[in-house]
């Protein structure tokens, strides 16, 4: 709408160059106050993490370390405990970005859900495989209970993937338990309520302290999947891709700031981590640099084994594209524009 300017009150013998300059200001104070209620009614966004583990802590340093309102935006982080719930809460509306994985992105499309990950933080299954002293290797896990956070979450996953490879099937050789989040989890094995379960940092070296042993690292195993990755809607991505956009440059430069500024990035695990042991925050932190990408580009082939993984109990998985799940148009752009180089000083 046109904000019309009232004039009535010009002293009528002002000459026509006079009455112009002022015509010419008032226009300018009535266009600025036309932008006015536009900048109070600012959009906020709701953004959520969900696990305590190092993985995702650039959602904890993007917000600590003031990227995002660096970037203009405005976002309020909240925890939601495992990606599944996320997926809901994103679907509904109430959530704008997640941390989430590729198979909650996939059986979230296949249902005709419109969800996407518009990047990756992790593009491998990042897990340690935590047990009891008596397990000594995976396949003595057959007939024995193992915790996940969810079913359907990134641990899920992740164990089913190494149980096949060991021959074991997941429910019918190894009952799964779905327990809630990581530290749900380390209180399920301390009290023996499953025998193993897959853990990340700093959760692993809490149940190690307790007596608990490492019987595999899948991150060794090379599995490609999303283990974590930046959840979000198409809808979000056509009505507000700018705001998409700076999120990822917020998170650039929130990876950039774990490396170069670590005293800070410690006092920030703790924070988000209720941990005080400072070789545990430094194990956290090398296992996030061992596992995060610079760069946060979606990889195909993570889709495309998640697909073959959920073709085997939905049909629907086999006529799927990886492509279907993803975009990287954002993050290409921010490469084509120079971003990651000049904040590395490097391709980095």
């Amino acid at each position: 709408m046109t904000k019309r300017v009232n004039l009535s009150h010009v002293n009528p013998i002002m000459t026509a160059s006079t009455r112009m300059k002022v015509l010419s200001m008032l226009m300018i104070v009535g266009s600025i106050l036309l932008l006015l209620p536009a900048v109070a009614r600012a959009e906020k966004f709701v953004i959520a993490w969900s696990a305590v583990s190092a993985l995702n802590s650039p959602f904890w340093v993007m917000n600590d370390a003031g990227f995002w309102k660096q970037e203009g935006l405005d976002m309020e982080l909240v925890y939601i405990a495992t990606s599944t719930t996320v997926a809901r809460a994103t679907l509904a509306g109430d959530i704008v970005i997640s941390g989430s994985n590729s198979q909650v992105i996939v059986d979230a499309g296949l249902s005709g859900g419109d969800l996407i990950a518009m990047g990756a933080v992790t593009n491998v299954v990042a897990f340690y495989v935590m047990a009891h002293p008596e397990i000594k290797s995976v396949s003595d896990l057959k007939g024995k209970a193992v915790g996940v956070t969810r079913f359907g979450a990134s641990t899920d996953f992740g164990m089913r993937i190494l149980l096949n490879k060991y021959g074991l099937e997941a429910i019918k050789d190894v009952p799964f338990v779905q327990i809630g989040g990581m530290p749900e989890l380390s209180a399920a094995l301390s009290k023996k309520a499953v025998y193993a379960a897959p853990m990340s940092q700093p959760m692993a070296y809490v149940v190690q302290q307790a007596g608990l042993k490492m019987i595999a690292n899948l991150a060794k195993e090379e599995i490609p999947f999303m283990h974590l990755g930046f959840l979000t809607s198409r809808k979000f991505i056509r009505e507000h891709r700018p705001q998409a956009k700076s999120f990822l440059r917020a998170y650039g430069k929130a990876i950039q700031f774990m490396y170069t500024h670590k005293e800070e990035t410690r006092g920030i695990f703790a924070k988000y981590t209720k941990i005080k042991d400072q070789g545990m925050l430094d194990g956290s932190i090398q296992y996030a640099y061992d596992f995060m990408e610079k760069i946060p580009l979606v990889k195909a082939q993570g889709f495309q084994v998640t697909l073959d993984q959920a073709a085997r109990t939905n049909p629907k998985a086999k006529q799927a594209r990886p492509e279907q799940f993803f975009d990287n148009s954002l993050v290409q752009e921010l490469i084509e524009e120079g971003f990651f180089v000049k904040l590395w000083g490097k391709n980095p």
